[in-house]
Parts: structure tokens; C-alpha cells; sequence
């Protein structure tokens, strides 16, 4: 006997030809009726239906797309309805057009359990946004802060900033930055991209009394203007190489004033990938690998080569947020005080002070953390060592406890792990 409600498979048909074709989404329909059902069965209702087609609205959008993402929509058809498949194609539509927006719609097919996928594109217009990229306060350090204004049309970017950050370098460095990137040349498999930053230095007693103890080390300086140029291969929407030219001009003042030029090519290996296995478990992989190499054919006072490896792993699911981190970094040759290597600020070995760690940075460095988040509370745990050359490295450690949001509001209070009296850290900001 049918159940009420109209669960035979004939009433499930008759109750979407009432719900589904009259504004409802046929996904949301679907999801509904199974729920009513049978709600004790977890399934995705949307795999049990075949896709006919999918098509681009406004007509003659499918023509602006590049072979690869077009031979990737006629593989789709024919398939399985899968969701975050489709979720996947719309955005890299949506990137490829340089669109505003690109909505995923399905429709009842011509055939019984088939259905059409509408991928509906906005043009995107000029667009400004203005964001704040960084703000965050270390009781040892004090503030850092830094906004950007954007302007956007037709993948072209025209960026404008202020910043002024005491925590990733061994110096305060204040000033203002700009950028132009170009994102689709060759079907958006080719990005150009132009930044110029004019910074104001600012340094600490404890590194002034560090380098008079450290003549190897090169002296400090008032001013840095930085120009880089740089071209993005995009080999896969997860994997991409950069290279560039890092043209940068410093005003020294220690120990004495004269001008000096450091000039290194610059690449950038990197990959980002990111995937479900259920509905509400969202992992992602992002690792990358940094090469700067500075030398006297390319003009430059300085010569170094610095290697840079970084590796995060994220993990959601529900109110529970969990993220594993790995960096290390090797520096050889005569580089500038801003290339060397900084632990204990707001992001490495939280709980620790910088300056105490090494006021003039180092150039090896290793680094772990394991960050925990389940609803507001927050858990994190940094390793690491930072050391020079010729110097047994010493390994710290550091915990911090405190609140966390979603949208990525923090406040810490981070200790070291030492023998004696315990210092804390109160950490607070955004995006750390």
C-alpha cells in the first residue's frame, strides 16, 4: 500500500511535476522528497539521474572558452548527475570568462531520469572592492595593519595599498604598495603581473645591538623600494609556476649611508587542491616551493640563493576546523636583513617574541604547527628552529588556547614552552 505523502515512485514523479518546474530547483526538490520519504536514509538523491546536456546562458558563451574546458563539458554529458563535479566546471567557467557570476541550474530532462544543466553567466562589470588584508595586535610587537583598494574589469586588476607590519620581518616596514595583474592571456593559461612597494624601515634596539656583534651580517637601512614583474603558467587549475625578477633599491644608513641594489630572479612552484569526500567533510592541500637567487650579472650588490618549502593541509567538517603546517628554509651567500628567516610572531612559534628568538633573523629555519578549532575554541601548537650557519640549532615550542571564528576573527593567549617562569602572549586579529 503507498505510503501518504506519495512515496511510490509514481507519486514521487506527479508531486516534482508540481514543485520542480514552477521555480523550485530540481536538486532541492529532489533532496525534499527523499527526506519525507525516507528520513533515515542518507543518499545522494541527484546521482541517480544522468545529465543530457549543458549548456552556457546567454547562448554563445561556449565559444569564448578554450578547447580543454570545452572537451571538459562534452565529458560531463552522459555522466551522472555529481554536484561537486559541476560546482567545480561552473567556477572554472566562471574564471575563464572573467564573470561576475556563474549560477548552476537543473532542469527535467526529455527522458525519464535525465536532466539538463544550465550554467547561467553574468558579464562582470568594472568592480572595486576595499579590504583589509591585514590587522593583527602582539603584545610584543604591537600592531600590524594593512588595506587595499581594488579595481576589476575583464580579468584586469589594479591594486592599491597602505601597510605597516611589525610581525613578518625582523623590521617595521610602513609605506604603500600597488599592483597590475593581467589573468587571461592564451585562454588563462598565461598571467602577468607588476607590483612596486616603497617602504619606511624601522628597527628594533635589540637587532642594532645584534649586528655590531655580527660584522657578516649586512648593516640596516632606512628605505626599500621594490619593482617585480612576473609571468604565472597555469598548467592546471591546481598546479602553477611563476617567474619573475625582484628589483630592489635600499638607502642604508649602517654603517654608512650609500645606496645598494639587490636584484634577484624569482620562481614559484605551487600547488592548491582542494576536494569533498562526503557533502560536509572539505579537505585542501596547498604546498609550494620559493627560489630567489641573487647575482652580480643581474646588477646586484648582493649575492644569495634562498630556498623556501611550504606545505599546509586543511580539514572541515561541521564545527570542527583542523590545519597541519610545514616550512622550512635554507639561505646562502650575503643577502639583506629582509630575506632572512623570522620565527615567533603571529603566524610561527606564537607564544615566543622575535626578538628573542634571534633579533636579526636566521638562515636555516624549520617550522610545524598543528592548529585545532572545534565551534569558537581554539587549540594551537608551533614547533620550530631558526639558526645561522655554523650554529647548533635550538628547537622551541609554543601553545596557545582562545577563540576563533568562522570568518576568521582570533584572540590567543600563547605560551612557551621553557623551563621558569612562564611569559604569555596575547595575540588578536584577523586571518591568522
Amino acid at each position: 500500500m503507498p505510503r501518504a505523502g506519495g512515496c511510490t515512485p509514481w507519486g514521487r514523479e506527479a508531486r516534482l511535476g508540481e514543485t520542480s518546474w514552477n521555480g523550485t530547483s530540481l536538486a532541492a526538490a529532489l533532496a525534499a522528497q527523499t527526506a519525507e520519504c525516507n528520513p533515515e536514509e542518507e543518499i545522494n538523491v541527484n546521482s541517480r539521474y544522468t545529465v543530457e546536456s549543458i549548456e552556457l546562458s546567454p547562448a554563445g558563451q561556449e565559444a569564448r572558452l578554450s578547447e580543454s574546458l570545452r572537451g571538459e563539458i562534452r565529458k560531463r554529458i552522459g555522466e551522472r548527475f555529481d554536484q561537486p563535479l559541476l560546482d567545480t566546471l561552473r567556477r572554472k567557467i566562471r574564471r575563464e570568462l572573467g564573470a561576475r557570476s556563474a549560477e548552476l541550474k537543473v532542469q527535467k530532462g526529455s527522458k525519464p531520469e535525465h536532466v539538463k544543466v544550465v550554467i547561467q553567466i553574468s558579464e562582470k562589470k568594472d568592480e572595486s572592492e576595499f579590504l583589509v588584508a591585514r590587522l593583527v595586535y602582539h603584545s610584543k610587537q604591537n600592531w600590524s595593519f594593512g588595506a587595499d583598494a581594488t579595481w576589476r574589469r575583464e580579468g584586469q586588476n589594479l591594486r592599491f595599498g597602505i601597510l605597516t607590519d611589525n610581525d613578518e620581518l625582523i623590521e617595521r616596514y610602513s609605506g604603500l604598495r600597488g599592483g597590475f595583474e593581467r589573468r587571461r592571456i592564451a585562454g588563462d593559461h598565461l598571467r602577468l603581473r607588476f607590483d612596486v612597494e616603497t617602504w619606511r624601515a624601522q628597527w628594533n634596539p635589540a637587532t642594532r645591538v645584534a649586528l655590531e656583534q655580527s660584522p657578516d651580517v649586512p648593516g640596516i637601512y632606512r628605505t626599500r623600494f621594490h619593482f617585480q614583474p612576473a609571468a604565472t603558467v597555469v598548467f592546471t587549475e591546481a598546479l602553477t609556476l611563476s617567474l619573475g625578477v625582484s628589483f630592489q633599491r635600499l638607502d642604508t644608513q649602517f654603517p654608512a649611508a650609500y645606496t645598494e641594489a639587490a636584484t634577484a630572479a624569482v620562481s614559484t612552484l605551487r600547488y592548491r587542491q582542494r576536494w569533498r569526500r562526503l557533502p560536509d567533510h572539505r579537505h585542501e592541500v596547498d604546498a609550494g616551493y620559493n627560489l630567489r637567487t641573487a647575482a652580480r650579472s643581474l646588477e646586484s650588490d648582493f649575492v644569495y640563493t634562498r630556498h623556501f618549502w611550504d606545505a599546509l593541509y586543511r580539514y572541515r567538517s561541521g564545527r570542527e576546523r583542523l590545519a597541519v603546517s610545514l616550512m622550512a628554509g635554507l639561505l646562502n651567500g650575503r643577502a639583506p636583513l629582509f630575506e632572512r628567516f623570522v620565527l615567533g610572531n603571529s603566524r610561527t612559534l606564537r607564544g615566543w617574541n622575535k626578538f628573542d628568538v634571534d633579533p636579526l633573523g636566521g638562515d636555516r629555519m624549520v617550522h610545524g604547527s598543528i592548529d585545532h578549532s572545534y565551534s569558537d575554541f581554539r587549540v594551537v601548537y608551533d614547533v620550530g628552529s631558526t639558526w645561522r650557519r655554523g650554529q647548533p640549532a635550538k628547537v622551541r615550542q609554543s601553545i596557545g588556547v582562545g577563540y576563533g571564528s568562522k570568518d576568521g576573527f582570533t584572540m590567543l593567549v600563547a605560551f612557551p614552552v621553557k623551563e621558569g617562569r612562564l611569559e604569555p602572549i596575547f595575540l588578536m586579529g584577523v586571518n591568522f
